[in-house]
């Protein structure tokens, strides 16, 4: 029996795919790949933003009740290395001293603190963050009491609000405080609801005591004397910035928008 040669060569012949086909196809799955780390980068960024809002808003809640205690803000000097700190009330950490005659008031304490903070370049900064606590606790296992264990994982951590020198914040104050995470930077300046306040008495005359006819405007400092300050409450800003350890010369100037915006009021 005679075979055709030509039918058994198409036969024998496999399809396939043209290189046309191949770079297609290529291509379709490269615009496909670019889509999904494209929608996983601007997920994990919203994930982010979520996470930095979150502390941010725990913040407030531990920076309201700072303010409301100033004596509880802690005050960092450049190049500490000491666990123990001094806080901002006592006499020589800030400038001028926040409780001269050692028995001034809460509100006093915050109002001094904040009085000068009418604009962005006189603003005070403070810094909020979980700080661990960490006890030295004899080990049993030990004989000599000179040898010490440090559980760094049995104790608890509280979240902390600071002013550091020069409003700087540096990594070895990081490793000094025990921080955990990043710091949060924090800009404080006077709120806009005291515009159109008669926010300082008379200070002399028939009429001292009263509060004058001046309206306070945009960028005005307030009276140093917390005892010439008209009002029963001191309203402020808080603006919240993930701290990234740049120097205070640098992120003062710098263009950024805060992740948080709280308002927060002071009463005596």
């Amino acid at each position: 029996m005679k075979t055709n040669p030509t039918h058994s060569l198409r036969t024998s012949r496999r399809p396939g795919f043209s290189l046309i086909e191949v770079t297609l196809a290529i291509g379709v799955v490269g615009i496909a790949i670019l889509s999904l780390v494209g929608i996983l980068g601007s997920t994990f960024q919203q994930v982010d933003d979520i996470m930095q809002t979150n502390r941010a808003l725990a913040g407030v809640t531990r920076l309201i009740g700072a303010l409301d205690k100033p004596r509880t803000i802690a005050y960092l000097p450049t190049g500490s290395t000491a666990q123990n700190t001094k806080y901002i009330n006592q006499t020589g950490t800030v400038t001028p001293a926040l409780d001269p005659s050692s028995d001034a008031t809460d509100f006093d304490l915050a109002y001094r603190l904040l009085a000068n903070a009418a604009t962005s370049a006189t603003a005070v900064w403070v810094y909020v963050y979980d700080r661990k606590l960490v006890a030295s606790v004899k080990d049993a296992s030990y004989k000599s009491s000179s040898e010490l264990n440090y559980n760094l994982n049995a104790n608890p951590s509280v979240m902390e609000v600071a002013i550091a020198a020069s409003d700087n914040f540096t990594p070895d104050m990081l490793t000094t405080r025990n921080v955990v995470g990043t710091p949060m930077r924090v800009r404080l300046t006077l709120s806009r609801l005291l515009i159109g306040q008669r926010y300082a008495l008379v200070t002399s005359g028939v009429n001292a005591g009263e509060p004058s006819s001046t309206q306070w405007t945009v960028g005005t400092a307030l009276p140093s004397d917390p005892k010439q300050y008209a009002l029963a409450y001191l309203p402020i800003v808080a603006e919240f910035f993930p701290h990234d350890f740049s120097d205070s010369t640098v992120f003062k100037v710098r263009e950024e928008n805060p992740i948080l915006v709280q308002n927060i009021v002071i009463s005596r």
